[in-house]
């Protein structure tokens, strides 16, 4: 699937000590040459180069794999990752759209115009306008698949997008040679082409520039994902190019929903509750090595209740949502390991890089609470315990397992806290001798220049990318920690700055107060002690960092929690319903 090497055909060769060869033939030949150089062609990509192999998890929680302690069976991502490195100390935003943003291009997200996702200007007037939050791509930002196409590459997407509603931000405008999409943050993982919000019903899906076919009645998005992307994989085989082929799944996003016969897979397997779960985590994590015994880990919010105190109509519910998540991301594990085999049995899989990670912490925000959901959803589902996971069903996972699902992190998806930030992300370079963990910091701004890197594709010296390459450290080829460096975030009104084991933080109520706060997240993952008194001229040092990245990305400091779904005991300070 590589290209061949050589000069173009001119038969270059002949004229070496060929007198007879005339003038007017050389110089034909010169001036092939020349136009071949200076043409708009891609330029050819070495045989060497290898393939690029994305793929995102949806809302994904830190300790959810096998490989990261969970009891969620994953062995297809577990194998991957023996082949190669897993990331204990991956960070990326606390939301899908700014993710996305920061992963495809290596800048930060407010500076390529996705501050939050699309919803927050609909209910938030203050960004409205600002370019920082104009949700569609600017004309001169570059995504990775435009910079592989441009190195000579394939370049293939298959499932969600969510990044601007307008064509030009659309993939075919983006880099992708093919393409199968929908735009919004998700879902009914079935043929209904139910939204997660009644305005965004029926989603459309697309394929390049044109409305995709009606879906099959047996559709179910992860299946449907991976068939299309092996799909153009295997028909652009005959191109000779190597790929960049980017599957974003929307599992295990809600609604929570699972083909028949995975379903059950996970029956009673909840029953003990979100407690005794989190605690079989946290032991398989210290077994394996992951966690120390002597680090500070998060508890369980007050306000959540104990198990116990659920009646048993209650727990059963609660179970359930647990099974369906679990079933989710074991059924994509599955469907990943087709892919993985698929790649191996055409020869590519140890010629392709591989990174595998999740878009943000685990969504433990309360659904009801998104716009006018608390209405439309018990009019338009079937919310029986029966039918939950089932088509026509909508069931998200609760605050209570996405503590465990982020175990042993604070918080969850929306919240700069390390449970919405700190996620599992696993990568295989070709060649690549080092296995095992990698614990040094690493942003999701750096995947980008990275992955450009490890293949071999040039960057421009002066590029706009804010993220840093991390091939030599990856590949053992790197004998100390690289320079510690600040990455900060922003996130609906949360903002965060790292420097090696220093995270400052700055939430609203009831969360924090306003002020900055300083943790030690290797000592102290789940920032349960704040050491900003003891260290103010760290505090200083990353208060400072932060000026800078609020003037450099055009950064909006909101005087407010505006983040969605929140509980009642979050609302204080807040705006409560998008």
């Amino acid at each position: 699937m590589t290209p061949k090497l050589g000069l173009p055909k001119y038969g270059v060769n002949r004229f070496e000590t060929d007198t007879r060869v005339k003038v007017s033939q050389l110089l034909a030949v010169a001036i092939a040459l020349m136009l071949f150089a200076c043409s708009n062609e891609p330029p050819a990509v070495e045989q060497s180069h290898p393939n690029v192999l994305l793929v995102i998890a949806d809302d994904l929680g830190y300790s959810d794999l096998g490989i990261y302690g969970g009891e969620i069976e994953t062995p297809n991502i577990d194998a991957v990752a023996q082949d190669g490195l897993v990331l204990t100390n991956f960070h990326a935003n606390a939301s899908c759209t700014p993710s996305r943003a920061m992963l495809l291009t290596g800048i930060d997200n407010h500076a390529v115009g996705f501050g939050a996702n699309p919803g927050v200007a609909r209910r938030f007037p203050e960004i409205r306008g600002r370019p920082g939050y104009r949700g569609e791509f600017a004309e001169d930002i570059r995504t990775l698949a435009q910079r592989f196409n441009d190195a000579g590459y394939a370049t293939y997407l298959s499932g969600k997008w969510h990044l601007g509603h307008e064509p030009s931000s659309w993939p075919p405008a983006r880099g992708y040679e093919r393409s199968y999409y929908f735009e919004h943050g998700g879902a009914s993982h079935f043929a209904d082409r139910m939204g997660n919000l009644e305005r965004e019903s029926p989603v459309q899906y697309w394929e390049d520039e044109q409305p995709g076919a009606e879906l099959q009645s047996d559709f179910f998005s992860t299946t449907f994902f991976t068939d299309k992307l092996i799909s153009y994989i295997d028909d652009g085989a005959k191109s000779g190019k190597p790929f960049f082929a980017h599957l974003a799944y929307t599992a295990p996003h809600w609604p929570l929903q699972a083909p028949d016969d995975w379903r059950d897979k996970y029956k009673n397997r909840y029953d003990q509750g979100w407690e005794a779960i989190r605690s079989e985590r946290l032991a398989r994590m210290a077994e394996i090595g992951l966690i120390e015994d002597s680090a500070a880990y998060s508890q369980l919010p007050e306000a959540l209740g104990e198990w116990s105190a659920l009646t048993k109509e209650q727990q059963r519910y609660e179970a359930r949502r647990m099974e369906l998540y679990a079933a989710m991301i074991s059924h994509l594990d599955h469907e990943f390991g087709r892919l993985i085999q698929f790649l191996k049995d055409v020869d590519e899989y140890d010629n392709t890089i591989i990174v595998f990670l999740s878009d943000n912490g685990p969504d433990g925000n309360d659904i009801l609470r998104l716009r006018n959901n608390a209405d439309w959803i018990p009019k338009t589902f079937d919310l029986s315990y029966e039918n939950m996971g089932r088509p026509g069903s909508y069931v998200w996972l609760g605050r209570g397992w996405a503590h465990v699902s982020a175990t042993p992190l604070n918080l969850y998806k929306t919240f700069l806290a390390e449970g919405g930030v700190r996620v599992p992300a696993i990568l295989k370079l070709p060649g690549v001798g080092e296995r095992g963990t990698h614990r040094q910091f690493v942003s999701i701004l750096d995947i980008a220049p990275t992955l450009l890197d490890a293949a071999g594709v040039r960057v421009e010296s002066t590029d706009a990318m804010q993220g840093v390459s991390h091939r030599a450290a990856l590949s053992g080829l790197e004998s100390t920690s690289r320079p510690t460096r600040a990455v900060a975030m922003e996130i609906y009104g949360g903002r965060a700055v790292f420097e090696g084991h220093w995270k400052l933080n700055w939430a609203w109520p009831p969360y924090g107060d306003g002020e900055w706060k300083l943790f030690d997240i290797e000592s102290d993952p789940g920032e349960t002690q704040d050491l900003s008194e003891q260290h103010p001229d760290v505090v200083g040092r990353l208060a400072r960092a932060w000026d800078e990245y609020v003037e450099t990305n055009g950064v909006y400091q909101a005087d407010l929690d505006f983040g969605y779904g929140r509980y009642p005991d979050q609302t204080i300070n807040t705006e409560a319903v998008e």
